[in-house]
Order: structure tokens, then C-alpha cells, then sequence
């Protein structure tokens, strides 16, 4: 079963799939009734290379320690900042300062810049994220500068260039939450038709073998057919019936079984004509009762069983 079959049985059970759906739909409108949307803000932070120039040393001079990353680069630094800021550790500095773990750190490409995403379920939890965020990354940013003792004006600095303060309800886990709850539905729905049709089908053929086996079966078979006795012979004209004698007369033994030929009443010829003086009535003398079957004729054999009579009884 394909797709398309299944759309066909949803619609033709449709008594069925009808009171799923509709209680989906209520169970959707009523999830979303319930949940609480969402808070979302997004902020933005530059890394600022050193606003003064390197001092240049004498020729002869020992050379001085100084800042790594400002030969590393301000991106090479965000790059590492984020992974910093990304890593459990902070996340928990983020839930103890009163915000979401839930948030984001991304980069733009070939920059030095910081993105952040936030995500909470309420506008005061979503302010104290990005509050949070942004003080973690200029913390971060130095602190690893730090260790290098750095002189005034020779270390990278942070610039916020969005402070995300743009705090805007989401429905997007409302419309998530109903999405769910609509394929359950319908899945359940496709259940139910399955289900309900496979049920029917199955009762239908029960019921149609029961009926075949209640059926009253036929009185004969194939091959069985009922004969009639057999006429008196026509006494010729003029002839006086003769009167039964007087004394009882003893009738010669006969087989319990005999085999009779029925007189056959296929006569007409292969072109449908009948022979000469007969017709359609029968026959008309009782030369013609004794002809023999042609090639073509059907022939009806019969036994019959007869009681023997008893030949001593007076």
C-alpha cells in the first residue's frame, strides 16, 4: 500500500479518520493556549586591534617580551574566544549570573566579529543572558592577554556593536509543539482506518464463509435422474382383455437388479428433419419403439432395483 492508497482509505473510512482529526486539532489549539512563547535577542561584538603602534627596538637590543596575539591576529582570536565562551565552564558562569545556557556563539567569516544568540523563556531571562555573554567575551578576551603582561595600548580590546537590548516574543516552540502533536495525529488517524478496514474485511469474509457453509445442500448429483415406471404395451383393437385365472400363478425368479433401456427420443436426423411418418407427438407404430440408437443419440441407462417375490407364497 502506497501513499495514494492510504489517502483513499482515510477518505473512504472517513467516519473513522474524522473524530482523530478533529481531536487533534483541539489538542493542538489547546497545547498552543498553553505554552509560553519564547524571547529572542541577538548582539554583536568586534575585537579591536591595539590602538598604538609597536615600539622599535635598537638593532643591538635584547628583545622584549611581548603580546603573542597581536602577532596571532584578532581573528585567530575570536576563533579561540568563541570556542572559550562556548565550553561548559561558561555556560555555567551564564546560569549562576541569572541567564539561559541556551545560547549561541557564532562568527563572521573572515572577521573578527562575535555574534550572539540568545534564546529564554522570558524577556528579563533573555536580558540577563546577553548581559552576561558580553561581559564573559571582554573578560575572556583579557584574560588571555593577561599572562602576558601586555603595556598600555598593546593588547586587543572588545567593541560592542549590538547590545541586543531588542527583545522580541518567538511562537516558534508553539508552532514546533503543534507540528508534533499534527503528525501524531495523523498518524494515529492512518492507524485507525488501517485498522478499522482490515476489521471489516475480515468480518465480511467470515460472514461469506458462513453463509456458504449454511447452505442447504441439493437432493441429487450429478448423473442421478428419476425414472418412471414403465406403461402398459396398447392391447391391439378387437383383442378381449383375458381374465385372471383363478388360481394363483407362480411368477419366474428375476434378478434383484435389472438394467432397462429407455426408449430414445432423439430421432431427428443430422439436418434436424424427422423420418418418415413420424413427428414431433411420438411414435407411430410400435415398429419404431424397438430402433436401435444411432451414433449421434443419447443414451440413458438405468438400474432399478425390484423385490424378489417368493414363489411358495399361495
Amino acid at each position: 500500500m502506497d501513499l495514494l492508497d492510504l489517502l483513499k482509505l482515510m477518505f473512504r473510512r472517513w467516519y473513522v479518520t474524522a473524530p482523530v482529526v478533529i481531536l487533534t486539532l483541539g489538542a493542538a489549539l489547546a497545547l498552543g493556549t498553553s505554552i509560553q512563547p519564547e524571547y529572542k535577542t541577538e548582539a554583536a561584538v568586534l575585537l579591536v586591534p591595539p590602538t598604538t603602534a609597536p615600539v622599535v627596538q635598537a638593532p643591538n637590543a635584547t628583545p622584549q617580551p611581548g603580546n603573542p596575539w597581536l602577532r596571532v591576529g584578532e581573528n585567530a582570536m575570536a576563533q579561540a574566544v568563541q570556542i572559550s565562551v562556548s565550553a561548559h565552564d561558561a555556560r555555567q558562569k551564564i546560569v549562576a549570573a541569572g541567564g539561559d545556557p541556551g545560547y549561541e556563539i557564532g562568527l563572521v567569516n573572515r572577521s573578527s566579529i562575535l555574534t550572539i544568540e540568545v534564546t529564554a523563556p522570558s524577556r528579563a531571562t533573555a536580558l540577563a543572558t546577553v548581559t552576561a555573554v558580553t561581559k564573559l567575551i571582554e573578560e575572556t578576551v583579557a584574560g588571555q592577554q593577561a599572562q602576558y603582561h601586555p603595556r598600555a595600548g598593546e593588547q586587543i580590546t572588545i567593541e560592542v556593536l549590538d547590545p541586543g537590548l531588542n527583545i522580541v516574543p518567538s511562537r516558534s516552540n508553539v508552532l514546533r509543539a503543534q507540528i508534533v502533536v499534527a503528525v501524531i495525529g495523523v498518524l494515529l488517524a492512518a492507524a485507525s482506518a488501517v485498522t478499522y478496514d482490515a476489521i471489516q474485511r475480515r468480518r465480511s469474509s467470515a460472514k461469506q464463509h458462513d453463509q456458504r457453509r449454511g447452505r442447504t445442500p441439493l437432493n441429487w448429483n450429478t448423473g442421478q435422474a428419476a425414472v418412471r415406471p414403465r406403461r402398459p404395451s396398447p392391447q391391439p383393437a378387437g383383442h378381449a382383455p383375458s381374465m385372471a385365472p383363478s388360481h394363483p400363478v407362480a411368477h419366474p425368479q428375476q434378478p434383484a437388479d435389472v438394467t432397462q433401456q429407455l426408449p430414445v427420443t432423439n430421432l431427428a436426423g443430422p439436418d434436424g428433419s424427422l423420418p418418415p411418418g413420424r413427428d414431433s407427438t411420438g411414435p407411430k407404430g410400435p415398429a419404431e419403439r424397438g430402433r436401435y440408437p444411432q451414433a449421434d443419440d443419447t443414451v440413458l441407462l438405468t438400474t432399478i432395483r425390484r423385490p424378489v417375490e417368493d414363489s411358495t407364497t399361495p
